[in-house]
């Protein structure tokens, strides 16, 4: 009976897990002392392997006990926030290796307002789950599943609460999806995100899809690691015969004969499996179930052959600075070079390639004399990474890279390792600009022309930048209400108001909106480069203008005149302008009060230029506060003699008097209000 074990795509180590480990040896072969806060990742392989190398796994206890030198390395899970202040305030030195996924996770929980509900969904236990609930600004509910969540969060949360959802990255796609569904419904304003790692979601899809087409499933990884226990319950939920080990060691006789009466067997593992160790898994089942094999299967194997220019996956044997070995299968030991590897100078193939991890070559040149055959993993990047920009010309899509050389016409940009040109027309810099300035630089990249005879690509950096920028401005836009308040940078004054950036965009302040008192020219309110808060009043996406505001009831200089002064107060004021009726007079910037003619004096006045003059600094009483009009009465004459109490003017005069002074008033205020400019555009344009 033909067997068939094949390893799934998704085994191995995770984006995550990768990082954390490459980390993790890099500060070993520096020979620190490193004390890891748990283990880095669940497998018992592993962990014993570093414990042989001198890393000691603590628990939070030994946090404070801990000795100055120590280097305290924190693993993919992340700590709580409590933990990391506590390193910091001793003076600890750490290796941060916490997922940029999680800490994603952590943001999105931070970024909430005080007193916000957060809800998990993940293992409470479990330390990423820990490190999460540190972040949240309010009350914290952790549900183990949708089933948990549907029948106790309504008890937990009020309706109508603000409340944020996430999910350990771990957690099964298909509970959280249900979760969302139902949480939408009952939390019509909560902020859900999508936290859950697509690595993960991949992973948990493609067991599901190879438990359905295999007799046999053996998933590798530890334990007590949450993803391979997911994983592990998928495959039983649709195959009959599902086992869950460590690494080979625990492979039983029994479960290998169970295994042998399988035709089809997949091999998949969690995201802290080694490579290594899933390749041994491999190896064993092979190893047991050769008798299996026909004679004539056992033939063909063994005359197994490639040819030159034949791409083929082998698995790494050996890395050393120079070159890698590789076991493909064959009677040919394949020898990968250094030169053959990648374009970039500098790479340590050590840090690069383990063994035990697969890898794509083509085969080049063989030997038979020495059983070796040369190969090339740089010549199939080329070609695949040729393919990726001809696919981008269609489809638009941005890609990155380097920008390597400068040339008499434009730029090299090195992406991944194929080149693109890109002449000084499309660099995005200002024409006669120093090209220089772009070596070295990582820059977006649109593919406008590929040529696949002379396999030449042309590519636009400014393209690409005024698509990231659409892009911002259609999603900044989408997300903005009146009442939002942000931090903004004056960017230009104009006669009518000043333009705020805030963000990809920049909004108008109306001069109405600089002050509360008299209009001044925006130039004396503000200044370019100022960093102002300013809040949303109203937005139109069409025509892509946002009205801003900058006058907020604190700064409203009424409101603090009221609270500051009342009717009897004596106050230093300066004369500001005078009137046929009277002087105005400043209290506060923002602020003037009415001295009329029968107060300047203890005689009549007739003519308030006889005696006073603009810039003139007097004490006045307070005499009346008119808090519907917002109009202040001062008397001089009053200030003066304390006894002395000002009368009521006669209806009709009063009446007159207010009428001139609205009139004076009304006159000043729109000789200075210009009009707002219809053509006045927020978007910020290149």
């Amino acid at each position: 009976m033909k067997r068939e074990i094949t390893v799934a795509a998704h085994a191995s180590f995770c984006f995550g897990v990768k990082r954390a480990v490459e980390m993790l040896e890099n500060a070993l072969e520096r020979g620190e002392k490193i004390f890891c806060l748990g283990e880095p990742i669940h497998n018992p392989t592993f962990i014993r392997s570093i414990r042989e190398r001198g890393v000691r796994i603590i628990s939070d206890k030994d946090l404070e006990s801990l000795p100055r030198d120590a280097l305290v390395f924190i693993r993919a899970h992340g700590i709580p926030r409590e933990q990391t202040a506590l390193l910091d305030a001793k003076g600890i030195k750490y290796i941060d290796a916490t997922c940029p996924y999680v800490k994603r996770i952590h943001d999105a929980v931070a970024s909430a307002n005080d007193g916000t509900y957060t809800v998990i969904l993940g293992d409470r236990k479990h330390p990423e789950v820990s490190g999460i609930m540190s972040h949240s600004r309010g009350p914290v509910f952790v549900y183990g599943s949708f089933e948990e969540a549907e029948s106790r969060v309504a008890e937990d949360i009020p309706v109508g609460s603000p409340v944020i959802a996430v999910a350990q990255t771990t957690f099964a796609t298909a509970e959280w999806k249900k979760f969302c569904e139902f949480f939408k419904k009952v939390y019509t304003n909560a902020k859900i995100f999508d936290t859950i790692c697509r690595v993960t979601e991949e992973r948990q899809a493609e067991i599901l899809e190879l438990a359905e087409k295999n007799d046999g499933v053996i998933v590798v990884g530890g334990k007590n690691s949450s993803n391979t226990q997911k994983l592990y319950a998928l495959a039983s939920s649709v195959c009959p015969l599902v086992l869950h080990i460590e690494d080979a060691q625990h492979i039983t006789k029994q479960e290998i004969e169970a295994f042998s009466k399988c035709e089809k067997i997949v091999i998949a593992a969690g995201a802290s499996t080694p490579p290594g160790i899933i390749q041994e898994v491999k190896k064993l089942m092979a190893e047991n179930m050769k008798e299996e094999f026909s004679f004539e299967e056992l033939l063909d194997q063994s005359f197994k052959t490639l040819n030159t220019g034949e791409r083929v996956t082998g698995v790494i044997l050996a890395v050393n600075p120079a070159e890698i070995k590789v076991d493909l299968g064959t009677k040919h030991t394949g020898i990968l070079p250094y030169d053959e590897i990648t374009t970039e100078s500098g790479v340590v193939l050590e840090d690069e390639f383990h063994v035990g991890d697969t890898i794509d070559v083509i085969c080049t040149k063989f030997n038979d004399v020495e059983g070796t055959v040369m190969l090339s993993k740089k010549r199939l990047d080329v070609s695949k990474h040729l393919a990726e920009l001809q696919s981008a010309v269609e489809s638009g899509e941005t890609l990155y890279g380097t920008v390597k050389e400068i040339t008499r016409g434009g730029v090299v940009v090195q992406v991944k390792t194929a080149t693109v040109f890109v002449p000084a027309s499309q660099c995005g810099l200002p024409k006669d600009a120093d090209l220089s300035e772009l070596k070295g630089k990582k820059v977006p990249l649109k593919i406008i022309e590929y040529n696949e005879q002379r396999r030449r690509a042309v590519g636009s950096i400014r393209n690409a930048l005024r698509s990231q920028h659409k892009k911002e401005v259609e999603e900044f836009y989408a997300t903005l209400e009146p009442g939002q308040k942000f931090k903004g940078t004056v960017r230009s004054l104009t006669n009518f108001g000043a333009f705020v950036n805030i963000g990809p965009v920049d909004g108008m302040v109306h001069i109405t909106e600089l002050s509360w008192g008299r209009l001044k020219p925006p130039s004396e309110v503000l200044s370019v480069g100022q960093i102002v808060d300013v809040y949303v009043k109203s937005v139109d996406p069409e025509k892509k203008r946002i009205s801003l505001g900058y006058k907020t009831e604190e700064n409203n200089p009424w409101n603090i005149f009221l609270a500051k002064y009342k009717e009897g107060d004596i106050i230093p004021v300066t004369v500001v302008s005078l009137m046929p009726f009277g002087a105005f007079a400043e209290i506060i910037p923002g602020v003037d009060g009415l001295i009329h003619n029968s107060q300047i004096s203890d005689k009549p006045v007739s003519n308030p230029a006889s005696v006073l003059k603009a810039g003139d600094k007097v004490d006045v009483k307070i005499i009346a506060i008119d808090r519907d009009k917002n109009r202040i009465s001062l008397s001089i004459r009053a200030a003066l003699d304390p006894d002395y109490v000002a009368p009521e003017p006669p209806k009709a005069k009063e009446k007159a008097e207010e009428s001139a002074e609205e009139n004076a008033i009304d006159d000043k205020t729109e000789s200075e209000v210009p009009a707002e400019e219809e053509t006045v555009s927020t978007g910020a344009e290149e």
